[in-house]
């Protein structure tokens, strides 16, 4: 047993080497792990960024986009309202000018309110900005029909030219129940 003594003090009371520079090898073990902890996070934001990205379909990013409007209704664009039905006639989603701006959605119950709310949005590339905030636009409670006509050159004097995104809310704070695409060109385009 004396034996296993002296080669354990032999083995033990050596010096272990030391790197050339004189400092440690590394971070110790519990540096290590803090490091392990920190890479697993960052690993975790990059990936939940990655897959919480709204593709271009779902109504993209910008300063100021709303919600995207996945679920809701076609709106109906054209340069008429139906005197009959009271629906939007000589369908385009291209306006000028000289054109009358006019669109309608019908919905599957009455709207059960007086008024509706209605955000247009510019679009350019996958980038949307609001140009009119939700705004207040006056319905007949028992109507299941939403219509409306303006012309289009006011709202080239308002918005300018380009492609837009029009989404129209029954609630603030609740997602759109339609949605529809039109452009503004000047007259000479």
């Amino acid at each position: 047993m004396g034996t296993m003594r002296n080669r354990w003090r032999r083995i033990t009371g050596r010096r272990m080497a030391r790197p050339a520079s004189g400092g440690p090898a590394g971070p110790g073990p519990r540096a290590r792990i803090l490091l392990g902890w920190a890479a697993a996070a960052a690993l975790v934001v990059v990936i939940a960024f990655i897959v919480g990205r709204p593709d271009k379909d779902a109504g993209g990013v910008g300063p100021n986009a709303s919600p995207s409007a996945a679920g809701a209704l076609p709106i109906a664009f054209g340069t008429a309202l139906d005197p009959a039905s009271g629906a939007a006639t000589q369908a385009t989603d291209r306006f000028t000018t000289g054109d009358l701006f006019a669109y309608s959605v019908r919905l599957a119950a009455p709207i059960g309110r007086d008024a509706v709310q209605v955000e247009v949005l510019r679009l350019d590339g996958d980038v949307l900005t609001v140009v009119q905030a939700p705004a207040t636009q006056a319905v007949s409670a028992e109507s299941r029909l939403i219509a409306f006509s303006v012309p289009a050159k006011a709202l080239l004097t308002a918005f300018g030219e380009g492609r837009f995104v029009m989404r129209i809310y029954t609630a603030t704070g609740a997602p759109p129940v339609a949605e529809g695409r039109f452009q503004l060109v000047g007259a000479g385009s």
